[in-house]
């Protein structure tokens, strides 16, 4: 499970989500946690902490991981998940309409990303979930996007991406 949207923070179950055993995880973390280590981009220890980190994981969106820089803030990994995975989908891209996306054509041959690990598409992703353009977190522009599986055949569904990259919704092309 990601660190929690809201609420409280705990610095120990934020050290468990990084070492990738989730935050509501019991798994014992070994003192002493340095903020410092586990908000390093790159990972690690050299702080001084019991544990070693992995590398923050960058497939989470920008806003939802620590940016490394100080002042350093638990706030920061709101959302985060070490174990965050994308999922890939081609696309044809119209900014105004979901019929125009819709109209025959081949797709754009560089994948985008979602985050959901089921691969749903596209309407139950709603509120859910974001588009990427990229593994590094950037988000996809606002628009309707034609959805097309990992061997460019269309599903026959399109979803509607608002200006921060949400999944807004979808539908039936």
């Amino acid at each position: 499970m990601a660190v929690p949207d809201t609420g409280s923070i705990e610095m120990l179950k934020v050290a468990r989500e990084r070492k990738g055993y989730g935050y509501t995880s019991s798994t014992s973390i070994t003192s002493p946690i340095y903020m410092s280590d586990i908000q390093r981009l790159t990972g690690g220890n050299s702080s001084g902490s019991g544990e070693s980190y992995p590398a923050v994981n960058t497939l989470n969106p920008a806003d939802e991981r620590p940016d490394g820089a100080n002042p350093l803030a638990m706030s920061e990994f709101r959302g985060y998940e070490q174990n965050v995975t994308l999922v890939a989908f081609y696309f044809i891209y119209d900014s105004g309409s979901s019929g125009s996306a819709c109209a025959a054509g081949l797709p754009d041959p560089s994948p985008y990303y979602h985050n959901d690990s089921n691969n749903l598409y596209p309407s139950e992703l709603n509120g859910y979930y974001t588009a990427y353009i990229n593994t590094s977190g950037t988000t996809a522009s606002a628009g309707y996007y034609q959805v097309f599986d990992s061997s460019f055949n269309s599903t026959g569904k399109y979803i509607q991406v608002g200006s921060g990259g949400s999944i807004i919704g979808g539908g039936s092309c």
